[in-house]
């Protein structure tokens, strides 16, 4: 006889809202906890980035006593050979193939053949190796292309290249605009930066300077900007991080954001407007020169919160608030003007 199931237990599921109410909960919880997971993320990516900047400081470290002189920022002879100090700094990076590769007399330009620069296949190789993208160059913060196209037509020089990005810029030196916010009142004395340019001034056809060494650095090698981020490639970015098409056309191929790319040994920094606008837009450039706009002698700008990360003389890598003083920023980036700089 089969016993009465009568009473038996009734199995119970969830009502449908309680099933509303944990997915609610769950969502919450989610919510909270993105981002802190995006915070951590970050964090481990400015690390890298921080880190990229040490390998380069022990690398030109290394140049310095090898050559008794730091590398030069970019370097155009007469018959427009060309090296950036990208280039120069490669067997210190445990690069030796690509600097084998590099030959230093012939320019890392398309056509250079047709002008009469040098042997097409130097030329080939030449272009393979700034064409050729290295981790060390790339801040993982920063949202890009891993090679860039050039045009220099804009600029007056028929030239056109494939440069691997670079996230990392020398500054050469403070003017225009920004120099006018910053030396309110104390003009005079040197404003060059750490590194030197050398050979011709594509600009003026005058001869550059000569290479600069540790004894130059008259400012204090713990006060003195050798590398700094400046990231984007062509493309130019506003202070909220937004692609600004119209600049982006103007200014992009001639930017300088590439590791073999000779633009990416020369800016001297001109600042520019709080909103982004750089120079030429913005005359003279501006007041703002940390996160306001990546062009090409408007400053550094990277994708950290609040400011961006460079290399000291010393070997040290420091976070630079957005918000710095002006006056201390020129006193970072010039290398002899005697500025007396407090905590930065």
């Amino acid at each position: 006889m089969r016993p009465n199931t009568s009473f038996s237990k009734r199995t119970r599921g969830f009502t449908l809202i309680e099933l509303l109410v944990v997915i609610a909960i769950i969502a919450i919880l989610v919510a909270l906890l993105l981002p802190a997971v995006q915070q951590a993320r970050e964090a481990a990516r400015r690390t890298q980035c921080k880190n990229n900047l040490k390998q380069f400081g022990l690398a030109i470290h290394n140049y310095h006593d090898t050559h008794r002189s730091f590398p030069f920022s970019w370097m155009l002879g007469a018959d427009f050979n060309a090296s950036p100090w990208g280039v120069q700094i490669l067997p210190y990076l445990d690069q030796a193939p690509l600097w084998n590769k590099w030959d230093s007399s012939i320019p890392p330009f398309d056509g250079a053949a047709a002008f009469g620069f040098g042997p097409a296949v130097s030329i080939q190789n030449n272009l393979e190796v700034i064409a050729t993208p290295l981790s060390v160059y790339v801040c993982p913060s920063t949202s890009s292309e891993a090679t860039h196209d050039y045009d220099l037509s804009p600029a007056g020089f028929p030239i056109t290249y494939t440069a691997a990005r670079s996230d990392y810029i020398t500054t050469n030196g403070v003017r225009s605009g920004f120099a006018s916010v910053a030396y309110a009142g104390s003009a005079g004395g040197s404003r060059g930066g750490a590194l030197n340019s050398v050979g011709i001034d594509p600009s003026s056809g005058a001869s550059g300077d000569s290479t600069s060494r540790m004894r130059d650095i008259m400012d204090g090698t713990s006060n003195t900007i050798l590398i700094g981020e400046r990231v984007g490639g062509t493309d130019i970015y506003d202070n909220r991080g937004q692609l600004n098409a119209t600049f982006t056309g103007a200014l992009g191929t001639v930017n300088g954001g590439g590791w073999g790319d000779i633009l990416n040994g020369e800016m001297w920094i001109a600042g520019a407007l709080f909103d982004g606008t750089p120079s030429p837009f913005a005359p003279s450039g501006g007041p703002c020169a940390i996160n306001c706009s990546n062009a090409r002698g408007a400053g550094l700008y990277s994708f950290h919160t609040g400011g961006s990360q460079v290399l000291l003389c010393d070997g040290a890598v420091k976070f630079l608030s957005q918000n710095i003083d002006a006056g201390t920023f020129a006193g970072l980036v010039t290398r002899a003007k005697g500025e007396t700089l407090g905590e930065f």
